[in-house]
């Protein structure tokens, strides 16, 4: 089995796969995305609901590009998607009052 096909297959738990580079990640998410589009194409489908990548801007460049392209433009919108959620998470943590006990709960 490719390494590929084993990419595709696990599940993490407490490890996090770490990378740096942002290049790095995009080629790596294209050689997976593109395995699960020839091996596994309603795997694929489910991981891009569940990163929330929207749909419908999917549909549109897929549809202004040729097929070859599909795992680079893929590839860029789970890394964009991915971005706008951890600057969603970083605002709400800024914007998030501390209370000292529960007295400032109370009604």
């Amino acid at each position: 089995m490719s390494d590929i096909a084993e990419m595709s297959e696990i599940e993490l738990k407490d490890n996090m796969l770490e990378i740096n580079d942002q290049e790095v990640l995009k080629t790596k998410l294209m050689e997976v995305i593109s395995y699960l589009m020839d091996h596994n194409f309603e795997k694929l489908i489910l991981i891009l609901y569940r990163i929330d990548v929207d749909e419908e801007r999917a549909k549109t460049l897929l549809a202004k590009h040729l097929p070859e392209s599909a795992p680079e433009i893929l590839a860029d919108l789970i890394i964009q998607r991915q971005i706008k959620k951890e600057e969603v998470k970083r605002s709400f943590k800024q914007h998030v009052p501390e209370f000292s006990d529960d007295e400032d709960l109370r009604l």
